[in-house]
């Protein structure tokens, strides 16, 4: 690699001026650990946030797709009057009731390591549901071991529930990508 690629000076979505504009996809991972918070709070990652959804109200070049707690960091980003950035679309995260069984099968030697939040917080399910406009309809909980991802109709949105979805959650949006290019 040459000394003056790009690769020698990433980008930091902190730098003053920094916007999500150029990108057609935002892929945002899972992670349960306590340091994804740092994620999920940032005030400048919600703010970008707030800025791109928006656009990726079809028809659009624009994309996000999100896995696991990356879903919950889609949902913790709010526009000003409180809503999120993801009230109104179709989703699926990681079902609570695989977090509860993964964190009471590992507490004793684990602790609360499969808790973001900590013991007695609310599962990532019920934290995106509670985020929802009408989350019995707009939530997609499958708790089938094979692959699931969930497509919005209105947005370029894609949601998957834990890593066995993860292939098909990037291969679907590639496809994304792919097509909103061709409409170009």
């Amino acid at each position: 690699m040459k000394a003056d690629e790009p690769i020698n000076e990433p980008l930091k979505w902190t730098d003053p001026g920094f916007t999500l504009d150029p990108y057609d996809l935002l892929f945002f991972p899972g992670g349960h650990e306590k340091g994804v918070r740092q994620v999920i709070e940032n005030p400048v990652l919600r703010r970008l946030l707030v800025e791109y959804f928006p656009q990726t109200r079809k028809p659009s070049q624009k994309s996000v797709a999100a896995i696991c707690h990356g879903v919950l960091v889609l949902s913790e980003a709010t526009f000003e009057d409180g809503k999120s950035i993801l009230h109104d679309v179709t989703t699926t995260t990681l079902p609570g009731a695989f977090e509860t069984t993964a964190f009471w099968g590992t507490k004793f030697f684990l602790g609360d390591y499969y808790k973001t939040y900590g013991a007695g917080s609310d599962n990532v399910e019920t934290q995106v549901k509670k985020r929802l406009d009408q989350p019995e309809q707009q939530f997609r909980r499958s708790i089938a071991p094979g692959p699931f991802v969930v497509q919005d109709e209105k947005y370029n949105y894609l949601s998957g529930r834990f890593p066995a979805d993860a292939p098909l959650l990037a291969r679907k949006a590639i496809e994304l990508v792919r097509n909103n290019r061709a409409v170009r």
